[in-house]
This record gives structure tokens, sequence and C-alpha cells, in this order.
């Protein structure tokens, strides 16, 4: 079985599992476990639960903004958002999927735990490039505040709304109010920029690049 992690019911879910004959559980977990930015109850439920499991703990998808800045790009051809500069290593949501496929239908990832990120670090004002070279067109990209930001998404509604605080560092993975900027210290960004061997480790092949991921989902951008 491969688990979303809902805190409230883990517990219940893998019980419920292990009476229905489930050997064997993969659960989404995040990279800032593996950096001790905050702990994961899923994981231990699971750990917990006298079956076969792994974590798979990516870091930010490169999928997190589709929803957020297509509408602006096919509208406008512009991306408004914070943190322009700022490094960030991100994951191919079918990196994710490969990883726990594999996890899920071959033995010998009992115990794992697999910290998945893409092949480099790369900023929002790169992957508004790659999107742009993606649909073979400019695309601009405006720097504004948090503040702003948080005010762009509410009013757009839907996921932009329900994820812009936690998104934009307003509140932490646990939903009490964040420190800083953008909710990270200086230690905090560097360990979650960290490129992680485990998706080729696993897979046999390399990450896929923010590039890749901006062609596979350039008709979202059109």
């Amino acid at each position: 079985m491969y688990l979303f992690p809902v805190d409230e019911n883990a517990r219940e879910v893998a019980a419920l599992a292990k009476q229905a004959g489930v050997c064997r559980i993969v659960d989404l977990s995040a990279a800032s476990v593996t950096v001790g930015l905050h702990t994961n109850p899923v994981e231990q439920a699971v750990e917990e639960s006298g079956l076969e499991w792994t974590h798979v703990r990516p870091g930010g998808f490169m999928a997190n903004m589709l929803q957020i800045w297509a509408p602006s790009i096919r509208a406008e051809r512009v991306v408004r958002y914070p943190f322009g500069d700022e490094p960030m290593n991100l994951i191919h949501e079918a990196d994710i999927a490969a990883v726990a496929t594999a996890a899920l239908l071959e033995d010998g990832h009992n115990g794992a735990i697999y910290t998945l990120t893409g092949p480099a670090t790369i900023t929002v004002r790169e992957q508004v490039q790659a999107i742009g070279a993606a649909l073979g067109e400019a695309v601009r990209f405006e720097e504004v505040t948090r503040e702003k930001a948080r005010e762009l998404m509410q009013a757009q509604g839907g996921f932009a709304a329900a994820v812009a605080d936690l998104m934009l560092g307003f509140v932490d993975y646990g939903g009490e109010q964040a420190s800083g900027d953008d909710g990270y210290s200086d230690q905090d960004w560097s360990a979650l920029t960290k490129t992680w061997p485990d998706v080729e480790k696993v897979t046999g092949k390399p990450p896929r690049s923010y590039a890749e991921w901006a062609r596979d989902h350039v008709e979202d951008f059109r």
C-alpha cells in the first residue's frame, strides 16, 4: 500500500491494512524530516505496524507551483512571486513515483529511507525561464513581496489560496506561525538544497531536471 501522510488516522489505516493482508507499506513523507525540521507521525505509525515499510521523503515538488503559476502564464506570460534568487532543490513527480513503485513491487527496500531531490538547485527566476523555453516564448518574472504574493494567491482561490501561508513561509509544516522572511534559517535552506543520490540509487537513472519537467507540462501553460 502507498500511504499518503494524514497524521490523524495513520495508525488506524495501518492496522486495517494489516488486517486486510497488506504486507508492505510505502509512505510519502518529506525531505524536511531528513534534515530535522520536523517529525512525521505517519512514519512512526508505519514503523510500529509490524509490516514491511519504506519511507519516501521527497523535497519540494516541481509540480507545486503548477496550479499557482499556470493561470497568469496562460493569461499574461508572467509569474509574480517572491524569493526570485533563492536556490531550491526540486523533484519531478515522476521520479517520486518511480522510487515508490520500486519500493512497492521489489524486494530489498524494507526499512529503507529515501530522500529524493532533483539533480541540482534552481531558483524561481530560473524555473520561469525554463517554462518560457519549453513554451518557446518569453515568460516574465516579477518579484513581489510575500504579502503581495499571499494576496494574489488568496484571490486566485482553490489550491493556491489553501497553500499560500505554507508555501510563502508564514506558517511551518505543523501549521504554527513561522519566523523569518521565508520561514527558514540559512542552515535550514542549506540542508534543504542538498542533492541526494537516492533516485539514481533506486531507479538506476539520474533524477529528471526542471527543464524536463517544464517540457512534460508545457500544455498546462499554453
